[in-house]
């Protein structure tokens, strides 16, 4: 009897045991998991909250790199001969203006591409003397390049979709007052242009960004709108 009672009680004590091993066994991955989800979690936020960050008007992009080795780096990977000047440029801004209305009305994607900054002037001409070559608005000149040449691709894109095509009468523009001064090179802003359709109708808009002057030499940086 007594055998049959310790027998008994030595089964009893090992289901419990395997029970609660079966318990902790289950219980493992769950919190295994749950601690795994948030880690994730947590990166997808920063990740987030970075991409954020990287858009925010000021963000600078930090290098490892020195500006100079930079500007090399972009000028081999995009070739062509050094640009001593603005090419394809007009000779004032009110000129520059004028073409932009001719090519719109024709189509002429052509020209206007050709009155715009090219990448060979831009990295020779412009990104040297801007404020992103130091502290603190600090951008690589391929991360510069990127923007102006996106938005002003795109730019251009609506404003033939808009206005390509139409008879418009060219009245006159306006700039703001006082351009940003950047060693030889100044940047002509906020430019608004009046024109009138045939019907009589008298619009006043940003159709292209901002103008670069150098040398008695006009060219568009790029052709960013209000569309």
């Amino acid at each position: 009897m007594y055998r049959r009672i310790v027998n008994r009680i030595v089964n009893t004590v090992a289901g419990l045991i395997f029970v609660a091993s079966c318990d902790a066994a289950h219980s493992a991955p769950r919190h295994i998991h749950t601690t795994t989800d948030s880690a994730q979690a947590d990166s997808v936020a920063r990740a987030h909250r970075d991409s954020l960050n990287r858009v925010a008007p000021g963000y600078v992009i930090d290098s490892v790199l020195p500006v100079g080795e930079e500007m090399r780096r972009f000028r081999n990977a995009i070739g062509g001969v050094s640009a001593t000047r603005l090419e394809n440029a007009s000779p004032s801004r009110e000129e520059l203006i004028q073409r932009f209305v001719r090519d719109l009305a024709n189509r002429d994607s052509l020209d206007l591409k050709a009155a715009a900054l090219s990448a060979r002037e831009f990295i020779d001409l412009v990104y040297p003397s801007s404020p992103n070559t130091h502290p603190p608005y600090r951008q690589s000149p391929g991360f510069v390049w990127m923007q102006i040449n996106g938005q002003g691709a795109s730019g251009l894109t609506r404003v033939l979709q808009r206005r390509g095509g139409q008879s418009l009468s060219y009245i006159g523009h306006s700039c703001q007052p006082n351009p940003d001064t950047q060693g030889t090179n100044k940047l002509w802003l906020g430019c608004m242009i009046r024109l009138v359709s045939l019907s009589g109708d008298t619009t006043v808009d940003r159709l292209f960004g901002s103008i670069i002057e150098r040398d008695g030499r006009f060219k568009f940086v790029s052709f960013a709108n209000q569309f």
